[in-house]
C-alpha cells in the first residue's frame, strides 16, 4: 500500500478522485490548494505528489518549488495535472522538478495508471 497526496482546488475533481481510487489498496490524501498540500506533505510523506498547476494562495509550480527546496521532500515524484500542454508548458513543468504530468481531463484508468507505475518507484 502507498501514499499518495492530490493537490487540487477544484472539489467536483477531488471527489471523482477520491471514488476513482477508492478500489486501490493507496492511503490517499487530499489538499485545495499549494499551501495546504505542503503541509500535509510534510506530515505524511506520501509517495507521489499529484498537483494541479493554477490554484489559489500557492500553484502547483511554488509546491513543487517549495518540495524541492526541502531535502526531506525533494525526491518525492510530483505528477502535474494540468490542461496546457503545449511544448514550452511541459517543458516548464519538468524545470520545477516534475516527474511526469496528467493531461486534463484525465480518465480513471489514467489516473490509476500513473499511481501504480509512480508508487512503487523507489526515491
Amino acid at each position: 500500500m502507498g501514499r499518495v497526496v492530490f493537490v487540487e482546488d477544484d472539489a467536483t475533481i477531488r471527489k471523482l478522485v477520491r471514488v476513482a481510487l477508492r478500489s486501490t489498496a493507496h492511503e490517499v490524501h487530499f489538499a485545495a490548494n499549494g499551501r495546504e498540500g505542503l503541509e500535509l506533505v510534510a506530515r505524511v510523506r506520501p509517495d507521489v505528489v499529484f498537483t494541479d498547476v493554477a490554484m489559489p494562495d500557492m500553484d502547483g509550480l511554488q509546491l513543487a518549488d517549495a518540495m524541492r527546496a526541502r531535502p526531506d521532500l525533494a525526491a518525492i515524484p510530483i505528477v502535474i495535472i494540468t490542461a496546457s500542454l503545449q511544448r514550452e508548458q511541459i517543458q516548464r513543468y519538468f524545470a520545477h522538478g516534475a516527474r511526469t504530468y496528467l493531461a486534463k481531463p484525465f480518465s480513471t484508468a489514467q489516473l490509476r495508471e500513473q499511481v501504480e507505475k509512480l508508487v512503487g518507484t523507489p526515491r
